[in-house]
């Protein structure tokens, strides 16, 4: 039922005649014979969008997995070869309880696809086009079917991929050695439903230069805590920073520290209470498979005065963690005690909160 309304939906955009029969559509039109095959090993989704719920449908024409397949023929053999992920990559085709009308909203709309992960839309005019992770497809032809709708698009949508694979496609190689300097690659990976306000290489080289000629060691402890601070716990995108009427603090992963993200002369920006001036969202709503990330022009600071080798009384000090690597998939827990034995000892602490309160003296001062 679901491939004949959206086969009759593609007949009417081709030929101009109302939606009809599945059957009859499927054998007739060649232009959707791929995607057609490869639904058709799934009867349990053929099911689902067989129902009476509303649905929209981003379709992809042959063209389109002939373009998947010569421009990332491992992306294509991935997907053609395992069927657990082309069953992921089918549902991301799909967002299930609405009818979307690009002439009803206008501007950026992040969607809920039938896998579970999230689809960004951009509207402008008459062109509408879907972001996933660093790629992108555009809607050719759109056409309401008899439970829906459905947009015909060039690009085969690939659900996002994981943070670091996403960095390193975006050439984010500081971040990208961070991560690994900690150990974090499979930790970050692993998180769900997060933001991560991710600083660009010249971000992090202004600090690493400052630090060079200042004798001071950035160690994998500074590092840790550095990064933490900026993941934020829940996806926050653009479209949710623009509606809300006073700036947002969002609570991140560094001991529970906050971070204020806001809107000035319509840029988005983001500080921490050691920053002086906020950094700013170079380029927003990058989703990847946990989430979303912000791409920024400074490192964010906590509030580096209240940063203690101390017992966490002021909610803010240098927290310690579980060791990196731990195989878990799970990442660092702050603990805020500096005497555990998976923390450094308190001289450590000490030597690490006078780096930090340097670093954070050079930022205050740019």
């Amino acid at each position: 039922m679901f491939i004949a309304k959206f086969l009759a939906s593609a007949v009417a955009l081709v030929a101009s005649v109302s939606a009809q029969s599945a059957l009859n559509i499927a054998a007739s039109d060649p232009t959707f014979s791929t995607l057609v095959t490869l639904a058709g090993k799934f009867p349990d989704i053929v099911g689902v969008l067989n129902g009476t719920t509303t649905i929209t449908v981003f379709a992809p024409t042959n063209d389109a997995f002939t373009k998947l397949q010569t421009t990332s023929p491992d992306v294509y053999k991935a997907v053609t070869s395992d069927d657990a992920l082309l069953k992921k990559v089918l549902q991301y085709h799909v967002i299930a309880g609405s009818a979307f009308d690009p002439a009803k909203a206008p501007g950026r709309t992040i969607a809920k696809t039938a896998n579970g992960a999230a689809l960004r839309v951009d509207v402008d005019g008459a062109k509408v086009t879907l972001t996933f992770g660093l790629a992108n497809s555009t809607v050719v032809k759109s056409a309401t079917a008899t439970n829906g709708v459905v947009h015909v698009v060039d690009t085969v949508l690939v659900p996002p991929g994981a943070v670091s694979a996403t960095a390193v496609s975006a050439g984010l190689s500081s971040l990208v050695d961070s991560l690994k300097k900690v150990d974090f690659v499979s930790a970050v990976d692993g998180l769900t439903d997060v933001t991560i306000f991710a600083p660009t290489n010249a971000a992090f080289d202004d600090l690493t230069k400052f630090a060079a000629a200042n004798n001071l060691t950035i160690s994998s402890a500074i590092l840790s805590a550095v990064l933490d601070f900026h993941v934020v716990k829940g996806a926050v995108y653009s479209s949710d920073i623009f509606k809300a009427a006073t700036p947002i603090k969002a609570t991140t992963a560094y001991n529970g520290a906050t971070v204020d993200v806001a809107v000035d002369n319509g840029v988005v920006t983001v500080a921490g209470a050691g920053n002086k001036t906020p950094a700013k969202v170079v380029i927003a709503d990058v989703l990847v498979a946990g989430g979303v990330v912000h791409l920024i022009d400074t490192v964010l600071l906590p509030d580096l005065a209240k940063i203690t080798p101390g017992t966490g009384k002021d909610g803010i000090n240098l927290p310690s963690f579980t060791p990196a690597g731990n195989g878990n998939g799970n990442a660092p827990t702050p603990t805020g005690t500096a005497g555990s034995k998976n923390s450094a000892t308190k001289a450590g602490f000490a030597s690490l909160a006078v780096a930090l309160l340097a670093v954070g003296a050079h930022m205050l001062a740019l």
